[in-house]
Formats: C-alpha cells, structure tokens, sequence
C-alpha cells in the first residue's frame, strides 16, 4: 500500500485519485493528525422494491427461508 504525504497528496491530487482508480488499491495519506485513506468504491446497483402484495404470497417457510439466508446457503 503506497503511503504519500499531505503536500504530496495535495499537489498531485487527480494523479492519485486516478492512479487509485485504475490500479483498485488505496493510498494512505499522512497527515499530522493521523492517517486518511483514498481507497475506490463502487456504488452499488439500485434494486427495485418487491411489487406491492407479494410477500403475502409467500408460505411461511419461504418468509423464513428469505430472513434467514435460507436460499443462498
């Protein structure tokens, strides 16, 4: 994990928030109060909320099996 300092950090900013990105590894910043990460993050895909009434469909043992990790184990 590369570990830069604050000006570094500073003057070449979109350098390393380009870098991060390509290569999906995080850089370390020191700064005098600690440390701050610039790591890449992926924001995740919205899922559509269930059609209004089907859950009430479900027998009582899928109701369990979906609160419970059930299908995917």
């Amino acid at each position: 994990m590369q570990i830069l300092t604050v000006s570094k950090a500073k003057s070449g900013f979109s350098r390393v928030a380009r870098g991060v990105i390509r290569s999906r590894k995080a850089v370390v910043v020191k700064t005098p109060s600690g440390f701050v990460q610039i790591a890449p993050y992926e924001i995740p895909e919205e899922i559509a909320p269930a059609p209004r009434g089907s859950v009430g469909k479900l027998t009582r043992q899928e109701l369990w099996l979906h609160n419970h990790f059930g299908e995917s184990l």
